[in-house]
């Protein structure tokens, strides 16, 4: 056991000492959580004390020190791979464009150079500063002296509104950090806003490098690069002052990154119509206009996405769960990052295609992403690479990758997708018409969900029953607890594996249980499963009674709600909760419980450990002659298709549970009962050993 002695980060096993300090969060190398384990090799007290605050001290040094400033040549390194980024981008825009026979439109140049300038703003000003590009404006100023037509002022503000919020967007931030850490670039604050204007410089330097892009652009036909723009051929209009050709189309310190389309804008209108254009539009021309009235239909920016599901998370209310709140964003980003990797700018410009290509992107990443991290930053082409990592190293190792979604999540994604494209075209941005037809998985028929999930018979249970956790533990520390010794804890470990093998609930419905929500009735003890300050419930259904077993009764169970009462903590089940995060009681229970279930099994342990004991409890009572009316009402579930027990009943009443419960054998007889003794830190109401700092 390690032993801590006064000086932080110095412990003691057996007789020698170590140096274990966290990692701090600004070494971003390293796994966050990570730990450091130095031997001191020596065994002397105050020796060791000298020697681990002098390695404190040196710590902090390296935490807070600035590291070396990023030099010119490094700096160039963003700015051209930005650049040739978007470049290619932009090759493939112009070359769709040419294919819908739009390859010589002025518009098409037109929206490069506005978008281009927008970018310069943001390159030039920095994204703390917010222009308004109106008289008096430093920006307005700035655009003038480069001769950019007055007229075109309007569309680059929209532009340079939307570069403005991918800018400050804590997405920009990682794509820098990982720009800077592929470079070998140290990552510094100061780095990083070094590299954000070249981001930019790079990006506007594609956008406005239209030579050979738009050659067979008419130059003379736009205000940017020639005398004035003829709006239609049978149309007289006044030719506009010529401007000297300043705009500087390809200047050369300038960025790369993709150009953003606005949020709100709009193709500007034609003073006067003379034609109609039947010609085919392209994505690229559904931009915003500020002014709301003059757009055709109102688009929202990608980048604009996760502040459009929060607008959805708030919509949906109670309906909703925290978890569901949080798949659904963990979705949207996703969906982002695709968008982005193909050029996708705002919601006008989403087409089934790209749905398409979510779809086939949820094949290639690995299975755990959402749980990383690390991961949860990538981008779309860097889960996807990581993905076909994880799969070589499978095929060299023999085991099999641990790559692509499986089909259930999927289908719950693609749910998650649809909510909120419905969200936006009810808000009225622009979205066209999807289908998830070819895409989505199939639903398992009935005969395979049968099979899906082991349903353990009370004997395969048994065995649980005869850990350390109710023979007797080595201590009360989570390693220990599965050792063999003379304690015996009553906390969360010792009842709620006796409550799911008899009673079958959702592992956070127990886990998350009030003190107040056990009580008593004329025939014995009940548990109210109602939503409580600490926790809410799956469905309406999810609300019930149910007897207390008597086998809970009997190993002391009331005495020990009694005392976590006296104690003053609303938990039933306080070891399960931690003062400094916000943490799942249920997943905290799995994490603790697990462990114990294969150490009492071995080879027999079943997939999905603790919902099985759900199915085992319904299948055994099944198998006993209990109408499945009375099981479903008992798990908490809803039974379907008979008119009679969905609207003209109420669920099953407790005396009816009861007599149903008692087809269970009892399974815990062999358990003896143990004086109450609560874990030390419960009993001193101290923090848990095992809470980690985190977001509260």
């Amino acid at each position: 056991m390690a032993v801590r002695h006064e000086v932080e980060n110095l412990t003691r096993r057996g007789n020698i000492f170590y140096w274990r300090p966290r990692v701090p969060a600004a070494f971003t190398h390293c796994q966050p959580g990570s730990r450091l384990s130095l031997s001191l090799h020596c065994s002397d007290h105050k020796k060791a004390q000298i020697i681990g605050r002098k390695l404190n001290t040196r710590l902090a040094e390296l935490k807070t020190h600035s590291k070396e400033a990023m030099s010119k040549q490094q700096l160039q390194k963003p700015f051209e791979h930005e650049r040739d980024k978007e470049l290619e981008r932009l090759d493939d825009i112009n070359m769709m464009a040419r294919r819908n026979g739009r390859g010589g439109d002025v518009v098409e140049m037109e929206l490069d150079l506005e978008a281009g300038w927008a970018c310069q703003l943001v390159a030039k000003f920095g994204s703390r500063v917010e222009l308004t590009l109106e008289a008096g404006c430093a920006g307005l100023t700035y655009l003038l002296n480069k001769d950019v037509p007055q007229t075109h002022v309007d569309a680059i503000r929209a532009n340079y509104r939307a570069e403005l919020a991918i800018a400050r967007s804590p997405g920009f931030e990682d794509g820098i950090r990982r720009l800077i850490y592929n470079f070998e670039i140290d990552d510094t604050v100061a780095n990083r806003q070094r590299a954000m204007p070249k981001v930019f410089e790079g990006r506007a330097a594609a956008l406005l490098d239209i030579t050979e892009r738009h050659e067979l652009v008419d130059k003379g036909q736009s205000e940017f690069t020639g005398s004035g723009r003829a709006l239609a051929p049978t149309t007289e209009v006044k030719a506009a002052d010529p401007r000297p050709q300043g705009s500087d189309p390809a200047p050369t310190p300038r960025a790369a990154e993709p150009q953003t389309a606005s949020a709100l804008t709009a193709a500007p209108k034609d003073p006067v119509t003379a034609c109609l254009d039947l010609a085919p539009r392209s994505a690229a021309r559904k931009q915003a206009t500020s002014n709301a009235s003059d757009a055709e239909q109102r688009v929202v920016a990608v980048s604009d996405f996760e502040q459009e599901c929060d607008k959805l998370i708030a919509n949906m209310g109670k309906e909703w769960t925290a978890e569901t709140a949080r798949d659904a964003k963990a979705l949207v980003r996703m969906f982002q990052f695709v968008l982005a990797e193909h050029g996708v700018k705002h919601s006008g410009q989403i087409e089934q295609y790209h749905i398409g290509l979510l779809r086939k992107h949820f094949n290639d990443i690995p299975i755990d992403w959402g749980r990383s991290s690390r991961m949860r930053v990538m981008s779309a082409p860097e889960l996807r690479a990581k993905g076909q990592e994880m799969r070589r190293a499978a095929e060299a190792s023999g085991t099999k990758p641990k790559v692509g979604l499986a089909a259930a999540t999927i289908r719950k994604h693609l749910g998650n997708l649809s909510h909120f494209l419905k969200h936006l075209k009810g808000h009225g941005f622009e979205i066209e018409s999807w289908t998830f037809e070819g895409i989505r998985p199939r639903k398992p028929k009935a005969g395979d969900i049968r099979q899906q999930q082991y349903k353990p018979k009370p004997q395969d249970i048994v065995p649980i029953f005869s850990s350390p956790i109710y023979c007797g533990s080595r201590d009360h520390l989570r390693g220990k607890r599965r050792q063999p010794g003379r304690y015996v804890f009553h906390d969360s470990l010792y009842f709620l594996p006796i409550l799911f093998t008899y009673l079958g609930p959702r592992r956070r419905e127990f886990a998350g249980l009030h003190v107040n929500d056990i009580a008593k009735d004329d025939d014995g003890y009940v548990i109210l499963l109602r939503t409580n300050s600490i926790r809410r419930l799956k469905t309406t259904q999810s609300q019930r009674l149910l007897p207390l077993p008597d086998e809970l009764v009997r190993l002391g169970f009331i005495d020990y709600v009694q005392a976590i009462r006296r104690l003053g903590y609303e938990a039933l089940f306080p070891d399960l909760f931690s003062d400094k995060t916000d943490n799942d009681p249920g997943n905290r229970f799995y994490d603790t419980f697990v462990p114990v279930m294969q150490g009492a099994l071995g080879e027999k342990m079943w997939g999905r450990a603790i919902h099985a004991l759900r199915h085992g409890m319904a299948d055994t009572l099944k198998q006993a002659g209990v109408p499945t009316e009375v099981i479903d009402d008992i798990s908490g579930r809803l039974s379907e298709g008979s008119e009679t027990n969905t609207r003209y009943t109420n669920p099953a009443g407790l005396p009816l549970m009861r007599d149903a419960l008692k087809h269970y054998p009892v399974i815990t007889s062999d358990i003896e009962r143990k004086p109450l003794q609560l874990l030390p830190w419960i009993e001193n109401k101290q923090p848990p050993p095992w809470a980690r700092e985190g977001k509260k």
